[in-house]
Protein backbone atom coordinates (compact mmCIF):
# COMPACT_ATOMS: atom_id res chain seq x y z
CA UNK A 1 0.00 0.00 0.00
CA UNK A 2 1.09 3.52 -0.99
CA UNK A 3 0.80 6.21 1.44
CA UNK A 4 1.71 9.93 2.27
CA UNK A 5 2.39 12.21 5.07
CA UNK A 6 0.73 15.97 5.82
CA UNK A 7 2.58 17.39 8.91
CA UNK A 8 4.95 20.22 9.37
CA UNK A 9 6.58 18.66 12.02
CA UNK A 10 9.48 16.46 11.09
CA UNK A 11 9.59 14.65 14.52
CA UNK A 12 6.03 13.22 14.02
CA UNK A 13 6.65 12.65 10.40
CA UNK A 14 9.90 10.45 11.53
CA UNK A 15 7.64 8.77 13.90
CA UNK A 16 5.41 7.75 11.83
CA UNK A 17 7.41 6.91 8.76
CA UNK A 18 9.04 4.26 11.74
CA UNK A 19 5.86 2.81 13.10
CA UNK A 20 4.37 1.78 9.63
CA UNK A 21 8.10 0.54 8.48
CA UNK A 22 7.75 -1.23 11.87
CA UNK A 23 4.36 -2.69 11.96
CA UNK A 24 3.15 -2.50 8.52
CA UNK A 25 6.32 -2.94 6.09
CA UNK A 26 3.72 -4.11 2.93
CA UNK A 27 3.15 0.24 3.14
CA UNK A 28 5.34 2.23 1.35
CA UNK A 29 5.92 6.30 2.22
CA UNK A 30 5.63 8.42 -1.13
CA UNK A 31 6.41 12.01 0.21
CA UNK A 32 5.98 13.91 2.97
CA UNK A 33 4.35 17.60 2.66
CA UNK A 34 3.94 20.70 4.93
CA UNK A 35 1.01 22.16 3.07
CA UNK A 36 -2.35 20.86 2.37
CA UNK A 37 -2.83 22.38 -1.21
CA UNK A 38 0.95 20.97 -2.08
CA UNK A 39 -0.33 17.15 -0.88
CA UNK A 40 -3.88 18.28 -2.57
CA UNK A 41 -2.24 18.87 -5.93
CA UNK A 42 0.07 15.35 -5.66
CA UNK A 43 -2.78 13.24 -4.75
CA UNK A 44 -4.73 14.68 -8.24
CA UNK A 45 -1.42 13.00 -10.20
CA UNK A 46 -0.86 10.07 -7.57
CA UNK A 47 -2.47 7.16 -6.83
CA UNK A 48 -2.35 6.75 -2.94
CA UNK A 49 -4.16 4.53 -0.40
CA UNK A 50 -3.45 5.71 2.95
CA UNK A 51 -2.88 9.49 4.12
CA UNK A 52 -1.45 10.44 7.62
CA UNK A 53 -3.20 13.78 7.93
CA UNK A 54 -2.26 16.51 10.57
CA UNK A 55 -5.17 18.57 11.87
CA UNK A 56 -3.43 21.71 11.90
CA UNK A 57 -0.32 22.77 9.86
CA UNK A 58 0.92 26.18 8.82
CA UNK A 59 -2.14 28.00 9.21
CA UNK A 60 -4.06 25.36 7.53
CA UNK A 61 -6.90 22.94 8.36
CA UNK A 62 -6.46 19.20 7.91
CA UNK A 63 -10.01 18.73 7.54
CA UNK A 64 -10.00 21.56 4.44
CA UNK A 65 -8.54 18.45 1.97
CA UNK A 66 -11.98 18.07 1.11
CA UNK A 67 -12.02 21.59 -0.61
CA UNK A 68 -9.26 20.60 -2.44
CA UNK A 69 -10.70 17.15 -4.05
CA UNK A 70 -13.91 15.86 -5.62
CA UNK A 71 -15.24 13.39 -3.92
CA UNK A 72 -14.39 11.08 -6.76
CA UNK A 73 -10.30 12.08 -5.74
CA UNK A 74 -11.53 11.86 -1.92
CA UNK A 75 -10.48 8.06 -2.73
CA UNK A 76 -7.96 6.99 -0.15
CA UNK A 77 -7.96 6.31 3.72
CA UNK A 78 -7.20 8.80 6.25
CA UNK A 79 -6.09 8.78 10.26
CA UNK A 80 -6.04 12.18 11.50
CA UNK A 81 -3.15 13.21 13.94
CA UNK A 82 -3.56 16.06 16.48
CA UNK A 83 -2.17 17.86 19.67
CA UNK A 84 -6.30 18.89 20.65
CA UNK A 85 -8.48 17.69 23.26
CA UNK A 86 -11.53 17.60 24.60
CA UNK A 87 -14.43 19.05 22.27
CA UNK A 88 -12.48 18.80 19.07
CA UNK A 89 -11.30 15.07 19.64
CA UNK A 90 -15.19 14.51 20.37
CA UNK A 91 -15.99 15.95 17.19
CA UNK A 92 -14.02 13.51 15.28
CA UNK A 93 -15.08 10.60 17.04
CA UNK A 94 -18.98 11.76 16.29
CA UNK A 95 -18.22 11.71 12.60
CA UNK A 96 -17.19 8.24 12.80
CA UNK A 97 -12.92 9.42 11.33
CA UNK A 98 -9.96 7.89 13.10
CA UNK A 99 -7.47 10.32 14.78
CA UNK A 100 -4.57 9.76 16.71
CA UNK A 101 -3.34 11.90 20.00
CA UNK A 102 0.57 13.28 19.91
CA UNK A 103 2.91 12.48 21.01
CA UNK A 104 1.50 9.24 19.10
CA UNK A 105 2.43 6.12 20.69
CA UNK A 106 2.90 2.95 19.47
CA UNK A 107 0.00 0.83 20.51
CA UNK A 108 -2.50 3.45 19.58
CA UNK A 109 -1.06 3.88 16.59
CA UNK A 110 -0.99 -0.19 15.19
CA UNK A 111 -4.71 0.02 16.66
CA UNK A 112 -5.23 2.66 14.57
CA UNK A 113 -4.16 1.89 11.47
CA UNK A 114 -5.40 -1.81 11.71
CA UNK A 115 -8.96 -0.39 12.30
CA UNK A 116 -9.00 2.25 9.78
CA UNK A 117 -7.79 -0.77 7.12
CA UNK A 118 -10.92 -2.39 7.62
CA UNK A 119 -13.46 0.43 7.57
CA UNK A 120 -12.56 2.17 4.54
CA UNK A 121 -12.84 5.76 3.33
CA UNK A 122 -13.70 8.94 4.73
CA UNK A 123 -16.03 11.01 2.99
CA UNK A 124 -16.86 14.00 2.06
CA UNK A 125 -19.90 14.04 4.40
CA UNK A 126 -17.72 13.36 7.22
CA UNK A 127 -15.43 16.35 6.45
CA UNK A 128 -18.37 18.36 5.97
CA UNK A 129 -19.55 17.72 9.46
CA UNK A 130 -16.65 18.05 11.00
CA UNK A 131 -15.95 21.36 9.89
CA UNK A 132 -19.58 22.40 10.74
CA UNK A 133 -18.94 21.34 14.43
CA UNK A 134 -15.40 22.87 14.71
CA UNK A 135 -17.98 26.42 14.81
CA UNK A 136 -20.38 25.55 17.13
CA UNK A 137 -20.98 24.06 20.16
CA UNK A 138 -23.93 22.25 19.81
CA UNK A 139 -24.23 18.99 17.90
CA UNK A 140 -26.99 18.37 15.38
CA UNK A 141 -26.06 15.41 13.73
CA UNK A 142 -23.57 12.66 13.72
CA UNK A 143 -22.77 9.71 11.79
CA UNK A 144 -22.17 6.12 12.02
CA UNK A 145 -19.99 3.77 11.10
CA UNK A 146 -20.44 0.11 10.79
CA UNK A 147 -19.66 -2.94 8.55
CA UNK A 148 -22.80 -2.21 6.53
CA UNK A 149 -21.34 1.51 6.15
CA UNK A 150 -21.84 5.01 7.00
CA UNK A 151 -25.57 6.69 8.55
CA UNK A 152 -25.67 10.36 9.22
CA UNK A 153 -28.20 10.78 11.94
CA UNK A 154 -29.56 13.48 13.44
CA UNK A 155 -29.87 13.85 17.56
CA UNK A 156 -33.18 14.58 17.67
CA UNK A 157 -34.24 11.44 15.86
CA UNK A 158 -32.40 9.52 18.54
CA UNK A 159 -34.38 7.58 20.64
CA UNK A 160 -31.96 6.29 22.58
CA UNK A 161 -27.88 4.37 23.17
CA UNK A 162 -27.37 1.00 24.97
CA UNK A 163 -24.52 -0.45 25.73
CA UNK A 164 -23.90 -3.98 24.26
CA UNK A 165 -20.64 -5.30 25.56
CA UNK A 166 -17.90 -3.07 23.29
CA UNK A 167 -20.66 -2.81 20.81
CA UNK A 168 -23.56 0.58 20.86
CA UNK A 169 -27.01 0.02 19.99
CA UNK A 170 -28.56 3.61 18.49
CA UNK A 171 -32.29 3.66 18.43
CA UNK A 172 -33.85 5.54 16.55
CA UNK A 173 -37.82 7.73 15.81
CA UNK A 174 -38.66 5.47 12.89
CA UNK A 175 -37.87 2.28 14.90
CA UNK A 176 -34.04 1.59 13.07
CA UNK A 177 -31.79 -0.15 15.12
CA UNK A 178 -27.82 0.74 13.70
CA UNK A 179 -24.80 -1.01 15.58
CA UNK A 180 -20.88 0.69 16.05
CA UNK A 181 -18.24 -1.36 17.16
CA UNK A 182 -17.79 1.32 19.75
CA UNK A 183 -18.61 1.61 23.67
CA UNK A 184 -20.95 3.64 25.15
CA UNK A 185 -18.26 5.70 27.24
CA UNK A 186 -17.51 6.33 23.45
CA UNK A 187 -20.43 8.58 23.28
CA UNK A 188 -20.47 10.01 26.60
CA UNK A 189 -20.13 13.34 24.48
CA UNK A 190 -23.34 13.42 23.59
CA UNK A 191 -24.00 14.29 27.66
CA UNK A 192 -22.84 17.74 26.94
CA UNK A 193 -25.92 18.33 24.17
CA UNK A 194 -29.56 19.37 25.86
CA UNK A 195 -32.06 16.81 26.42
CA UNK A 196 -29.29 13.64 26.63
CA UNK A 197 -29.05 11.55 30.08
CA UNK A 198 -27.35 8.89 31.19
CA UNK A 199 -30.03 7.09 33.21
CA UNK A 200 -27.98 3.78 33.85
CA UNK A 201 -24.54 2.72 33.13
CA UNK A 202 -25.54 0.72 30.01
CA UNK A 203 -28.55 3.40 28.41
CA UNK A 204 -28.01 7.32 27.47
CA UNK A 205 -31.33 8.56 26.47
CA UNK A 206 -32.77 11.70 24.79
CA UNK A 207 -35.18 13.00 27.39
CA UNK A 208 -37.38 15.01 24.68
CA UNK A 209 -39.04 11.16 23.86
CA UNK A 210 -40.07 10.45 27.57
CA UNK A 211 -43.28 9.41 27.47
CA UNK A 212 -43.80 8.83 30.91
CA UNK A 213 -41.38 7.76 34.12
CA UNK A 214 -41.65 5.56 36.53
CA UNK A 215 -40.00 4.48 39.75
CA UNK A 216 -36.64 2.90 38.30
CA UNK A 217 -37.82 3.04 34.74
CA UNK A 218 -38.36 5.38 31.53
CA UNK A 219 -40.96 4.63 28.83
CA UNK A 220 -40.17 5.35 25.25
CA UNK A 221 -42.21 6.76 22.25
CA UNK A 222 -41.11 3.16 20.90
CA UNK A 223 -43.05 1.65 23.59
CA UNK A 224 -39.17 0.77 24.90
CA UNK A 225 -38.26 0.79 28.36
CA UNK A 226 -35.61 2.22 29.72
CA UNK A 227 -34.10 1.17 33.54
CA UNK A 228 -33.37 4.14 35.93
CA UNK A 229 -30.26 3.30 38.24
CA UNK A 230 -31.28 4.74 41.88
CA UNK A 231 -28.78 7.06 42.35
CA UNK A 232 -29.73 8.96 39.02
CA UNK A 233 -33.58 9.05 39.72
CA UNK A 234 -33.07 12.21 41.63
CA UNK A 235 -30.88 13.86 38.77
CA UNK A 236 -33.00 12.99 36.42
CA UNK A 237 -36.40 14.95 38.12
CA UNK A 238 -33.30 17.84 38.53
CA UNK A 239 -32.33 17.86 34.94
CA UNK A 240 -35.97 17.11 33.18
CA UNK A 241 -36.94 20.49 35.70
CA UNK A 242 -34.49 22.27 34.48
CA UNK A 243 -35.33 21.63 30.70
CA UNK A 244 -39.23 22.17 32.17
CA UNK A 245 -38.34 25.82 33.72
CA UNK A 246 -36.86 26.69 30.45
Amino acid sequence: MKYIIIEDEPQAVNVVQSYVSKHFPEFTCLADFDKISDAAAFLKQHAVDFVFLDVQLNGELGIDIGKYLSKEELNFEIIFTTAYSGFALEAFSLCAIDYLLKPLKEDRFIEAVSRVLKKGIVTNEQLELLEQMSKVEKIEKIILRNHEGQYPVLLEDVLYLKADNVYTEFHLLNRKRIVVSKPLKEYDSLLSQDHFFKAHRSYIMNTKHIVQINQLDALMKDKSVIPISRDKKKELEHFLGAFVEK
